[in-house]
């Protein structure tokens, strides 16, 4: 597991770097974790076309399970969403 850090901790330099990647300002209480991830190509030609239209086909079917969903319910369970993730990191 990656340590986080504590962004009222950082200093400076590190912080105003994070923050100009994230492109918001760190608030004092949240914390910070960094990831990295092996690049990976994306699909091109036929590929690309294919996977194109599996993530259109995804996003259909999650907007038909949602479809007599309230937007502003919508909203709260993101917002929820959101909150959790903030507040219980991994």
């Amino acid at each position: 597991m990656q340590p986080l850090h504590k962004a009222g901790e950082l200093a400076p330099p590190v912080k105003e770097a994070i923050e100009s990647l994230l492109g918001r300002v760190l608030q004092e209480d949240e914390s910070v974790g960094i990831r990295t991830y092996r690049a990976k190509n994306a699909p091109a030609g036929p590929a690309r076309g294919m996977a194109y239209r599996r993530l259109l086909g995804r996003i259909d079917k999650t907007a038909d399970r949602v479809r007599n969903v309230s937007e502003a319910e919508l909203d709260a369970a993101i917002d929820e969403a959101v909150d959790f993730v903030r507040h219980n990191p991994e």
